[in-house]
């Protein structure tokens, strides 16, 4: 697991000056050499061939000049120069830290027998970071960025905890966060919905968005841009938040689906679709679920949505009338599509844990699908095709 802190700093004018200078001309020179990877077919030769002349060029210190080589080939081929990027120090070649009486220190060696020690400013990002450092994660690089502040570079080695006896399965859609607690002998614990003010509030946005497009008020419309990401920046660590809390009182795993890319279908469904912050919620839940030790699951998405929980028929999924009904046209089952969404994502992860052993508590009728069986799609309406995980 990785993780990353922007640390502030509080360096005088002098230093302020040194690491301007050092930025830009780690700058210019990367823009120098970004055109002479063409004449190389790896990485390891292209360093060989660069160091030479970043030292005789920069005089960086060797370590710098080696990251800034692997960077500069990492970069894409069509790249043609940079306009400034973080440069990393790593410890203890060409970085240390040390604690004075008021300060954290970061000493950067940027040049051969030249180092300068960064004052962090002490705020909320380095009590973060000193509480992460002893709870076992490690920094060994630390990086300086353009706007000359510090970046530190955490990780922690994954620890693969045992899965709970309970299920928490998360349904996301334009409007909210559907969730249900499910219990291995099939009984639902809680079912509800988190996050549907930022939904409304997103709606908002977009409503003052296009008329201060109308209107050209260009200043407002960056001011509310930041706003807008702000806002939902909050809202989803709420959300995971609160499923924390759920994970925890009711000792559960929890369980998202393996969303892929979606084929166009329109204008107005593709941007209701990338409206939603999967992306940032997941990252987000990944890393709330590794620092409390929850196992966090992704099940296969296909067909959650149109998938009858009770007897495993696949059908239209909503119901024609009212499209937040989901209507089994096998079964008879009906209730909010929301939940029965959540709830296949829970089920699917029980199905997933058992296989097709005997132990499984889910036994769905063999009308459509085998029992213990997830489904896939139907290439011939009497030979379903059944992937079983």
């Amino acid at each position: 697991m990785y993780r990353a802190i922007l640390l502030q700093t509080e360096a005088t004018r002098a230093k302020n000056r040194i690491l301007s200078e050092f930025v830009s001309k780690a700058t210019r020179e990367t823009n120098r050499i970004i055109p002479l990877r063409q004449g190389y077919q790896t990485a390891s030769r292209f360093q060989t061939a660069i160091v030479p002349i970043l030292k005789s060029n920069a005089g960086f210190h060797i370590q710098v000049i080696c990251d800034i080589a692997r960077d500069t080939w990492s970069k894409p081929k069509t790249c043609l120069g940079v306009k400034a990027y973080t440069i990393k120090f790593n410890i203890p070649r060409n970085c240390n830290t040390f604690v004075s009486k008021r300060f954290f220190f970061v000493e950067l060696r940027m040049y051969p027998g030249q180092r300068i020690a960064v004052p962090i400013k002490n705020n909320r990002n380095l009590t973060r970071l000193k509480a992460l450092l002893k709870a076992g994660w490690t920094c060994k690089t630390y990086g300086l960025t353009p706007s000359l502040e510090i970046v530190a570079f955490l990780s922690k080695a994954t620890v693969r905890s045992t899965s709970s006896k309970n299920v928490i399965g998360i349904d996301i859609n334009a409007k909210d966060f559907a969730y249900t607690v499910l219990a291995p002998e099939g009984r639902i614990l809680k079912q509800g919905y988190l996050g549907r003010q930022m939904w409304s509030k997103k709606h908002h946005f977009e409503e003052r968005r296009a008329l201060l497009q109308t209107l050209k008020a260009l200043k407002k419309l960056r001011a509310m841009r930041h706003r807008r990401s702000d806002y939902v920046k909050t809202n989803i660590g709420q959300v995971v938040r609160e499923l924390m809390i759920l994970a925890k009182k009711y000792s559960a795993d929890i369980s998202i689906e393996r969303l892929s890319r979606f084929k166009p279908k329109g204008k107005r469904f593709n941007r209701k679709v990338m409206s939603i912050p999967f992306y940032l919620f997941r990252r987000t839940l990944e890393a709330r679920c590794f620092d409390d030790s929850v196992t966090l699951n992704r099940v296969d998405a296909y067909h959650t949505s149109k998938w009858c929980t009770r007897c495993g028929a696949v059908g239209k999924g909503h119901d024609g009338s009212n499209y937040s009904l989901f209507r089994c046209m096998e079964c008879g089952l009906t209730m909010n599509s929301d939940r029965k969404a959540s709830l296949a994502v829970a089920v699917k992860t029980f199905l997933e844990r058992s296989g097709t052993s005997n132990e499984n508590p889910f036994q769905i009728s063999g009308r459509r699908v085998p029992v213990g069986g997830l489904i896939r799609h139907v290439t011939d309406a009497t030979k379903p095709e059944v992937v079983v995980h």
